[in-house]
């Protein structure tokens, strides 16, 4: 996944996105883990951020008003474009005082751009078409759980990378879901796009494999 700063442009009732050359990063000492520190560093139990958040974060006065938080999440694919942007993200940290274990996240995604109808498609070509686009009306919500390593990195990709959601975890997770702003990520129309989740009561402090 490529994780790129995208410019906002208001014109009337639409909405435009412009890629710009910034990235912006979440995991390692990065974005999430100074806004852990900023909560006063919370372990055995769940906490949020919004894009807002994030985006202060990564340079001070930025915001959803002008910026977005997008994943693209097939970056080297030569047949499609797919993006993707952050809306907010919940954490269960699991750790001690001294250290940290672990922590399955939740991602609060929406939908900016999906389009695989290319026989080959080039980085100068991608690159133009994601200069200046239109948002659709109708933007998808989605969901995906992925989790960090004590050390704050992404849980090492691979075949079998599920994030074990235990059941302190799971309620802190549920109550998100169960929001009343949340009320569409439980609908069956939705698509959820729940990858990598497995849920478990095993030792909260040991770590997927």
């Amino acid at each position: 996944m490529a994780f790129i700063l995208f410019k906002k442009e208001r014109v009337h009732s639409r909405i435009y996105y412009s890629i710009t050359d910034t990235h912006y990063k979440l995991a390692g000492y990065n974005l999430l883990y100074k806004l852990w520190r900023k909560r006063n560093q919370p372990v055995e139990r769940g906490w949020s951020v919004t894009a807002d958040d994030l985006l202060n974060e990564h340079d001070e006065g930025f915001s959803t008003a002008d910026y977005a938080l997008v994943i693209d999440f097939d970056p080297n694919s030569k047949k499609r474009i797919a993006l993707v942007e952050i809306e907010a993200i919940h954490v269960y940290t699991y750790g001690d005082s001294n250290s940290v274990a672990w922590s399955p996240i939740l991602l609060e995604l929406r939908d900016v751009y999906y389009d695989d109808d290319y026989a080959e498609l080039t980085p100068d070509l991608k690159r133009d078409r994601l200069a200046r686009f239109e948002l659709p009306p109708r933007r998808k919500r989605m969901i995906e759980f992925l989790y960090l390593q004590g050390g704050w990195n992404w849980g090492r990709n691979g075949s079998t990378n599920a994030a074990f959601i235990l059941e302190d975890a799971r309620r802190y997770f549920l109550d998100v879901f169960n929001k009343p702003d949340q009320g569409d990520l439980n609908s069956v129309d939705h698509p959820a796009a729940v990858t990598g989740v497995a849920v478990s009561s095993a030792d909260s402090h040991v770590p997927p494999s």
